[in-house]
């Protein structure tokens, strides 16, 4: 028997997409939240812009203080600072702003942001959340099939024909997975199963023998049994390395082996 066990394959990758996603449209309804509040203490006035500052920030970048004079409650207020700018803002222009009635310097977020900013996390947010949850769905279906035929299903002897890479869990560029396909060896019983995904480190021989737990009520519920592999005896993997022996090569007897005719 080898000791060989199933991994969890792109499952904590998939848990990951599932988390992002819900912590994206969570962050899409607060800020939704936190604007719709923040709108109803705001008074929208309009304002002159009167200086454009370039300058260089902390990382080198070149960003853009931008001023304004406005008129508010019959009081004028000179050179207050805006918290954004945007490329079409030259100094001359009016633009409408949202200010605090208590505090008319504080200016607040322009309602475009207001509405891009919590669309573009929720739709990240959706995105994200149906890959996860699409995936995770599947991948519970499969092992609540699993579980059933592993539990009552009837054990079927198969015999392994590939190894192949799994692709759906890629680490810097390097498949860490494989998945063994395996087909019964009675003949009669024509299906081919899929293993669940191990270690690439771990070496599977052609030809081994491996079972596979069928559901009898529903066939399409399969459980291989990793733990089950056993490589090919001797006198298999002669009869293997024949099949593969390319043709027109004959086996060279050893010295004495054979048998001699006399002149």
């Amino acid at each position: 028997m080898s000791g060989i066990k199933a991994s969890k394959g792109a499952r904590p990758v998939i848990t990951v997409f599932l988390v992002v996603g819900v912590l994206l449209l969570a962050g899409a309804i607060a800020l939704g939240i936190f604007f719709a509040v923040e709108n109803s203490s705001r008074v929208q006035v309009d304002a002159a812009i009167t200086r454009i500052v370039p300058r260089y920030n902390s990382d080198g970048d070149r960003v853009y203080d931008v001023y304004v004079d406005f008129t508010y409650n019959g009081q004028t207020y000179e050179h207050v600072e805006l918290n954004y700018w945007n490329s079409d803002m030259n100094e001359g222009d009016v633009v409408t702003i949202y200010i605090d009635g208590d505090d008319p310097t504080s200016v607040g977020t322009p309602k475009v942001v207001q509405i891009i900013i919590p669309c573009a996390l929720a739709f990240f947010g959706a995105v994200f959340t149906f890959i996860g949850g699409w995936n995770i769905g599947k991948e519970n279906k499969k092992y609540k099939g699993e579980s059933a035929a592993k539990a009552k299903g009837t054990p079927v002897p198969c015999t392994v024909t590939s190894v192949i890479p799994d692709t759906t869990y890629v680490v810097n560029g390097r498949i860490v997975n494989n998945l063994l396909e395996c087909v019964p060896q009675d003949k009669s019983l024509m299906a081919t199963f899929v293993s669940r995904p191990f270690s690439a480190h771990n070496i599977v021989r052609l030809f081994s023998r491996i079972t596979v737990y069928v559901d009898p009520d529903n066939p399409e519920n399969y459980f291989v049994d990793l733990s089950s592999l056993t490589p090919p005896t001797p006198e298999e993997q002669l009869e293997i390395e024949k099949m593969f022996q390319p043709a027109g090569q004959v086996d060279i007897p050893s010295e004495g082996s054979g048998n001699t005719q006399d002149n």
